[in-house]
């Protein structure tokens, strides 16, 4: 019985499925530690333009980053639909702004296809592979890379604060 549950868990992986900057993207669950809706965010000055602010998690100073920004596009309007996606990374709590989060899906890793050659740089660069999950691609987010300390995804070449 434990090994059929094991053989699961490697075969079949699960992805939360969000909304940003138009198009549809899957963030593994591990590194996810939770969803909020939009709490009060306070700017941070001289910041790269992917960082929204700051807010209070329960007594900690959460950074939030708008994963568009890093990936090129405009930034993401806040809506009532909009939700951070609180994600550990190294060793800290990082949010992640989605315009839309739209549930939690199983996959297999061989449904997964490479990236199509046109796909644009800032996102060839964060978007591991595409998934087809109800007729709609969906990009599978490289999270570290996302987060990652480089500024070189950062929209007008970032920089740092």
């Amino acid at each position: 019985m434990e090994l059929s549950s094991d053989l699961l868990v490697t075969e079949n992986q699960l992805i939360v499925l969000c909304g940003c900057c138009g198009n549809l993207f899957g963030i593994h669950t591990e590194p996810i530690q939770e969803v909020l809706a939009i709490p009060e965010v306070r700017p941070v000055h001289h910041a790269p333009p992917f960082v929204r602010g700051v807010f209070n998690l329960r007594g900690r100073v959460v950074v939030l980053i708008d994963p568009a920004v890093k990936m090129g596009a405009p930034p993401q309007e806040l809506t009532p639909e909009s939700r951070i996606l609180v994600v550990h990374s190294k060793d800290e709590l990082i949010g992640l702004l989605v315009s839309t989060l739209l549930g939690v899906v199983p996959f297999a890793s061989g449904q997964a296809t490479p990236n199509p050659e046109n796909l644009e740089e800032g996102f060839r660069k964060v978007i591991s592979s595409f998934l087809l999950l109800d007729g709609k691609m969906v990009g599978l987010l490289k999270i570290d890379t996302l987060l990652g300390e480089n500024d070189e995804l950062a929209h007008d070449g970032g920089g740092e604060a």
